[in-house]
């Protein structure tokens, strides 16, 4: 009697499934992921505010005074002042982005440094390898798997927070003509998520994959982010002269050495906040050749056990 193939679906779904399963047990990332939502709903609250004034011009200078507290509002207070109604859209914008650029991009980098990587490094301690590559399963369905794991948890804490920021406000304002000035938002909310998941999930996965201790991993993941920022912030503070200042805030020739400030500028023009590509040029090339060269580490550390 010949034996039924089991579905390509499930060799990838079941790898992704474990994954999540042993990720779960960790408290600090159930805190993490409850925490992701307190900054949504504080950011709410703005818009609540935002949408009310739109109706109340008294209220407007309440809504200055919030959005002065955010970084690099300058730009947005002004639009406000000159074109309340005019500026919604940008108001909307501004609050989403800040979203990701701040809070959730902290948690992003804490939640991937707990889920991210004992993946691939617990399995080569442990020669799981051995017992995946001895059935029908791929190198394919096995990185898919482990990826789905840190594609969930960041999405998550980035863009279920996001796109539940958008449907309250909408709930929140005064009328449904708000849907009509910022109808693209959500689309706006999935590119910024790709762009923050698929470079990070490679490299984090990446680091994994290169030893058997996933301390060494974590360390790597954290040291490229906290070094970088580090490096991003000296260089700026030194170079005043090549540094100028963009819609979306201040902008440094020194971008590309930071991965956190890189992703920032990309994801301030997904969300149509930097509308000068060519300042984005540079960050797009570099989280693009990141993720190829770490998908091919990953592939070739894969395939390490079937070459045994």
């Amino acid at each position: 009697m010949q034996q039924q193939r089991i579905p390509r679906v499930p060799r990838w779904w079941v790898i992704a499934q474990t994954g999540l399963q042993l990720s779960w047990k960790s408290q600090w990332l159930r805190r993490m992921l409850f925490l992701a939502w307190l900054p949504a709903v504080g950011l709410g609250l703005m818009l609540f505010v935002y949408e009310f004034s739109m109706t109340q011009p008294p209220e407007r200078m309440g809504a200055h005074a919030l959005l002065r507290n955010l970084p690099n509002s300058g730009s947005v207070i002004d639009s406000m002042l000159t074109d309340p109604a005019g500026a919604r859209r940008e108001v909307w914008a501004y609050l989403l982005l800040t979203l990701f650029r701040y809070p959730q991009g902290l948690l992003m980098v804490l939640v991937v440094a707990l889920v991210a990587p004992p993946l691939i490094s617990r399995d080569m301690q442990s020669r799981a390898f051995l017992l995946y590559f001895s059935r029908p399963l791929g190198r394919v369905d096995y990185l898919l798997g482990k990826m789905i794991v840190v594609w969930t948890y960041l999405a998550l804490i980035t863009t279920v927070p996001a796109l539940s920021l958008y449907v309250l406000g909408v709930f929140l304002s005064p009328d449904l003509s708000v849907v009509g000035h910022t109808w693209d938002l959500p689309l706006r909310i999935l590119g910024a998520s790709v762009w923050l998941i698929v470079p990070t999930t490679a490299l984090a996965l990446c680091f994994s994959s290169l030893t058997r201790e996933s301390r060494f991993a974590g360390f790597a993941w954290v040291a490229v982010w906290a070094l970088g920022w580090a490096a991003y912030a000296n260089l700026t503070a030194l170079d005043l002269h090549g540094n100028r200042w963009s819609q979306n805030g201040f902008e440094s020739r020194w971008t590309l050495i930071s991965l956190y400030h890189s992703l920032g500028r990309v994801q301030a023009w997904v969300f149509g906040l930097e509308p000068d590509f060519v300042s984005v040029q540079g960050p797009i090339t570099l989280l693009t050749i990141l993720t190829l060269v770490s998908l091919a580490v990953l592939l070739r550390r894969i395939s390490a056990p079937l070459r045994i």
